[in-house]
């Protein structure tokens, strides 16, 4: 039987300390580079502004609607009971 006739290997590529550090830093640059690109162009968007803008309208939209409801609730506990009509009740 041929010793070569099992599956064939494949080469292997090996890798200095030197090139390994090189790879891995110019992949850390290339990432960094991409970040500032994006905190950048984060920074130039009008999205913040507006949400800012929508969650103070809705927070004095909240405050009203409290202030509101707190109005009605102390008029209509002060209401006296003569303005209330009588249910009157048929026989269906």
């Amino acid at each position: 039987m041929n010793r070569h006739s099992g599956p064939k290997r494949r080469p292997v590529v090996i890798h200095d300390a030197h090139g390994l550090k090189n790879f891995w830093e110019e992949i850390i640059e290339a990432h960094t580079k991409q970040r500032e690109v994006e905190d950048s162009r984060i920074t130039r968007s009008a999205l913040n502004k507006l949400r800012r803008e929508w969650t103070q309208r809705l927070e004095g939209r909240i405050k009203m609607l409290q202030k509101t409801s707190e109005k009605s609730k102390v008029q209509s506990s002060l209401l006296p009971i003569e303005t209330f009509q009588p249910i009157h009740k048929t026989a269906a």
